[in-house]
């Protein structure tokens, strides 16, 4: 780095040194008034509940939701805004003033934000329990403390599971019969198709997608330099067409483009013919998905355990059928062994063995470790953590996901990253402050806190705190010592 990079950087640092707790304050003082538009909007509800027992409309029937409409008007009629948004506002502001206090405590506080409400309180509809409820917000709060809502949200859902009466298997056969298909026009001659399917379909028909869709833009002609052109110049592409030029001569559209063009292909010719004569062999792609199932629910007299469900990573639970059928038809297996007590990842092997070290970071990592980044980690690099050419080894407890703006950002700033035991890694920023990314996995994998664990010899290697962990642990003897492999039970 040159003496004038370095003073620049230096003076950059020094200025959001000043400017950052100016912006951390903003956030918190808006989430103190956001805070306090809850409780008000809580206040308007119960207006408006007092109304309907005082003239006696009862629960049901037409009349009964004047009160409701009337207040939501009178308040959106001041705000601008819609009075139904407002009503839905009041119901949502009267759960979370009612079931989730400590959630409303820790927004007045600045510790969460209106998102990270969102998610707890979305996660929790499912528990009809007040004290289960009770139980399952103070289980996730400390997670909402400590990760973006974007991470919260599927963490969340999981926990809920926990705590739901119903199971998630009867709730999906539910929700199954509500999918369906529809258009909503927009303005400029455009139209949203909509879908609502099951969580693995719909995860997997955006993902062949993209796949296509990056399959196309890696067949773009290449600059003489052998660099592929960029496939987000998206305003170069607007000037051309707004300036009459042709835009034919060379393939300009950004991935989310490629991705809605290919879709129209295949809905409508049932295969994607528009990009015949590409090299790309789009009809040779297939959609992929990462789930983790619990090897209980796997046997042919299968185990409902709510601290246990299948689930799509980093989205949602899915159905036991779905579970069994995709790991039915998949060509291998990982079987992970997680620490009985902190849910650590320790090790991964699989049942035909194969690039043991990435797949043991792919289920422990699961997208970017930058805090707050939830891109996949089939799209994001394995970075060394401290750099190879500084002496660093390819050992998991070097290694983690970033993705492409956050594995550069690492290398070509400030920003500097160690890790500590368990995989997780203490970035600090140029200014100084420090933040501590967990991998989800440890998050998700660890059990009811209640749950007995029992004596077995084999388990006494995996009791060790995070930092008394062998890294050299041999996870085929430890599997051949087992005195029971839940795996011999599974009939596929």
């Amino acid at each position: 780095m040159t003496e004038t990079a370095l003073i620049a950087r230096l003076r950059a640092d020094e200025r959001m040194n000043a400017l950052l707790p100016k912006l951390i304050e903003v956030r918190a003082a808006k989430a103190r008034l956001d805070a306090e538009e809850a409780r008000l909007l809580a206040e308007s509800d119960t207006i408006a509940s007092d109304w309907t027992d005082e003239a006696e409309y009862g629960r049901v029937g037409s009349d009964a939701g004047f009160p409701y409409r009337s207040v939501a008007a009178e308040i959106g009629a001041a705000w601008r805004v819609s009075d139904r948004t407002v009503q839905r506002q009041m119901s949502d502001a009267a759960t979370l003033v009612t079931d989730y206090a400590g959630t409303l405590d820790a927004l007045a506080a600045g510790l969460i934000s209106a998102a990270h409400v969102r998610a707890i309180v979305t996660a929790g509809a499912i528990i009809e329990t007040p004290g289960m409820r009770a139980e399952f917000e103070q289980d996730v709060l400390h997670i909402a403390c400590a990760q973006s809502a974007t991470r919260l949200t599927p963490l969340a859902k999981r926990r809920a599971e926990w705590y739901a009466e119903t199971t998630f298997e009867q709730r999906h056969r539910r929700a199954v019969e509500d999918r369906a298909v529809w258009v909503t026009d927009v303005d400029d001659g455009m139209a949203e198709l909509r879908a609502l399917l099951p969580a693995v379909v719909a995860h997997g028909v955006h993902d062949r997608l993209s796949e296509m869709a990056r399959t196309v833009i890696d067949a773009r002609r290449v600059e003489p330099d052998g660099m592929r052109e960029s496939n987000t110049d998206t305003a170069a592409q607007t000037q051309a067409q707004t300036d009459g030029e042709a835009t034919d001569t060379a393939d300009l559209r950004t991935t989310d483009q490629i991705r809605a063009d290919i879709l129209g292909d295949l809905l409508l010719t049932a295969a994607p013919t528009t990009h015949d004569g590409r090299p790309t062999d789009l009809g040779a792609i297939r959609a992929t998905a990462q789930i983790t199932v619990p090897v209980m629910s796997l046997i042919e007299k299968r185990i409902t355990d709510p601290y246990e469900t299948a689930f799509l990573v980093g989205h949602s639970p899915i159905d036991p059928q779905t579970a069994c059928m995709l790991t039915a038809g998949a060509p291998g297996w990982d079987r992970i062994l997680t620490h009985p007590i902190s849910g650590q990842v320790l090790a991964v092997d699989r049942y035909r063995p194969n690039h043991d070290q990435r797949r043991h970071l792919t289920v422990r990592d699961q997208h970017c470790r930058f805090p707050g980044c939830r891109t996949p980690a089939k799209r994001c690099d394995i970075d060394h953590t401290l750099d190879h050419a500084h002496g660093g080894v390819t050992r998991e407890h070097n290694l983690a996901h970033l993705c492409e703006r956050h594995h550069t950002l690492k290398h070509n700033t400030a920003w500097t990253v160690k890790q500590l035991p368990g995989g997780v890694l203490e970035w600090t920023s140029p200014t100084g402050r420090v933040y501590t990314d967990t991998p989800i996995s440890t998050i998700e994998f660890a059990p009811d806190p209640e749950h007995e664990i029992p004596d077995d010899p084999v388990l006494d290697a995996v009791r060790a705190t995070p930092d008394e962990v062998d890294v050299d642990f041999d996870v085929e003897l430890a599997l051949d010592e087992l005195q029971f492999d839940p795996l011999d039970l599974i009939p596929f």
